[in-house]
């Protein structure tokens, strides 16, 4: 029965995306309305009118944010094979604890009421403790050090924020390699049945042929049992620092509260509290500006994205369907493509965060384990149906965050 829901939930979610054009922008041919954009091939096209006509201008080139992507989690394929088990070989670890060294700025937190009340919840709430060793790292052979020592660092630091709820007695696995390293982490897999969610495998295929010299794959893919965490990441790219692996930490730890049903949560609260929480752990240890630094990164995720869309022109109506539009568990990784769930998805869950607390937010995650249509829990626990809080608190929030927040 509840697949049956579920089903039928995906396909209106999916019939409530607006239509996009699929034919890639080319210089001087033909364009449905004046001042919409796309990026194509490095290039930011601009609808221009021409006379009487509209037409693509021969665009300008643009660079990405150097902060990586995250991928989303992945619907894992179902099979009805055994999975074997056999004793892996993983990377030794060290097993004594964590010791948090935070070394947040001076400076007070900047921006909207609702974004400093989310910081500060944040910030009561989660206190860094020490933490044991949580994790079982798998490298290949061709990891590149600096960044093998950075990911072990950030992982374990980060890792200290959520002591308060992460209590999980086995060790969570850790996969890294680079651009050349498919079929080791397949092979890596394969011990703890991770390599049967082949369309995970496919995502991670499709990252590499895209992104070139620019992959930085990263995700804790949405499957029932235990996940992982697994990184594809080009050598040639520097050891910088930036929210991406918090941002899959919160993954890891959205797992575990919701009993490995995070594939049931809506796009916009998986990747968005993701965000939300990562830039918050980026921030205490790096600088209270780069929260808004990432916020805005975030909110602007969307223009490296295929759908031409510029959220910044949506009315109220436009808004509604575009964030219901983000309530389904997509193919392809969560809205990756089009990247929408990143931005809206952050400011959704700042607004949670800023009106119901760090501990209602852990409880609604939590409400996924539940065999409940999580709207109903969404109801239970903030006092307000989803749809009337979309319309009467989400959308005016995010329409003032996107005219306060430049691009």
């Amino acid at each position: 029965m509840r697949k049956g829901v579920l089903g039928l939930s995906l396909v209106l979610s999916l019939s409530l995306i607006p239509a996009y054009s699929t034919n890639p922008p080319k210089a001087g041919s033909a364009c449905s309305k004046q001042g919409i954009t796309k990026n194509h091939q490095g290039k930011k096209f601009t609808c221009i009118k021409s006379g009487k006509k509209l037409i693509w201008d021969k665009g300008v080139k643009v660079s990405p944010r150097p902060i990586a992507s995250p991928t989303p989690s992945s619907t894992p394929s179902q099979t009805s094979s055994p999975i074997s088990t056999p004793n892996p070989s993983p990377v030794p670890t060290s097993t004594t604890s964590i010791a948090p060294n935070p070394s947040p700025s001076a400076l007070p937190l900047t921006g909207s009421p609702e974004q400093i009340q989310s910081y500060e919840n944040m910030k009561k709430a989660m206190t860094p403790k020490p933490a044991p060793q949580l994790f079982r790292f798998h490298y290949s052979p061709n990891a590149v050090k600096s960044f093998k020592d950075f990911l072990e660092l950030e992982l374990n630091y980060s890792m200290t924020y959520w002591t308060t709820v992460y209590n999980n007695p086995e060790l969570f696995n850790v996969f890294y390699g680079t651009e050349s390293d498919m079929d080791w982490l397949i092979e890596a897999w394969r011990p703890y049945g991770f390599d049967k969610n082949t369309g995970f495998a496919d995502d991670f295929r499709g990252r590499i042929k895209r992104e070139g010299n620019r992959l930085n794959a990263g995700a804790v893919p949405s499957q029932s049992g235990a996940s992982h965490l697994s990184i594809l990441r080009h050598s040639s790219l520097p050891t910088e620092v930036s929210s991406f692996i918090p941002h899959e930490n919160v993954h890891i730890v959205q797992q575990y509260l919701s009993k490995n049903k995070t594939g049931q949560m809506p796009c916009w609260l998986r990747e968005g509290s993701a965000n939300l929480f990562g830039n918050f752990i980026f921030a205490e240890k790096y600088g209270i500006t780069s929260y808004n630094q990432a916020k805005r990164g975030d909110m602007n995720n969307y223009q490296w994205g295929s759908s031409g869309q510029e959220l910044r022109r949506f009315n109220e109506i436009e808004w509604f369907t575009h964030i219901k539009s983000l309530e389904g568990n997509f193919q392809g990784g969560c809205d990756y493509i089009y990247r929408f769930a990143y931005g809206s998805g952050l400011l959704l869950s700042e607004l949670l965060m800023a009106d119901g607390g760090f501990n209602k937010l852990m409880d609604f995650w939590r409400a996924f384990a539940l065999e409940k249509d999580w709207r109903l829990s969404f109801k239970d626990i903030y006092g307000i149906d989803i749809d009337s809080w979309y319309k009467e608190k989400a959308i005016p929030y995010v329409m003032r965050e996107y005219r306060r927040v430049s691009n």
